[in-house]
């Protein structure tokens, strides 16, 4: 028997959030706000065409201003898995179902990438085709989260306990 220590598990890590953005969503609001102003001062001026303008750019400005939320777009890490939160959905993935992540250069920059288990994707057909595309990966993270990509998905390893 050896009088070396054994090692000791990594101590738990505690549960992190980390808010999200979309490159010109604050440009995007400003021009369907303005879109929607323009509609209203149609419609007061007594151009019914107005209501074209109201009907089309109020609803996106709503939801973009929705979007800019700082609760709105999180990324959830903890030791059973992810959680991506936008606007109006959630989606958990569980690290057992992982297989590798990494990155990939899409065209707006390098991105996050998660590779999943064949078995947690063997009832998706378009699997094999997302992974062809993404350079052996089924799936990218949605926004940017403040944080260089590669440290991004180190983190996440780290709460994975998948080596690079």
């Amino acid at each position: 028997m050896s009088d070396s220590p054994s090692p000791t598990p990594a101590a738990p890590r505690e549960p992190l959030s980390i808010g999200g953005h979309r490159q010109w969503s604050g440009l995007w609001l400003g021009v369907a706000s303005m879109g929607a102003v323009s509609g209203v001062i149609m419609v007061i001026g007594g151009a019914w065409a107005g209501w074209f303008l109201v009907v089309c750019f109020a609803p996106s400005a709503v939801i973009l201003a929705l979007s800019l939320r700082p609760e709105a777009n999180l990324l959830s890490l903890d030791t059973t898995g992810y959680t991506i939160k936008t606007t109006f959905r959630s989606s958990t993935i569980r690290w057992a179902d992982v297989e590798r992540i990494g990155t990939v250069e899409v065209p707006k920059g390098a991105r996050v990438a998660i590779r999943f288990r064949p078995e947690y994707v063997s009832e998706n057909p378009d699997a094999a085709a997302i992974a062809a595309a993404l350079g052996g990966y089924h799936r990218t993270l949605p926004l940017d989260y403040g944080v260089a990509a590669d440290e991004l998905a180190g983190l996440m390893r780290s709460y994975a306990g998948i080596d690079g």
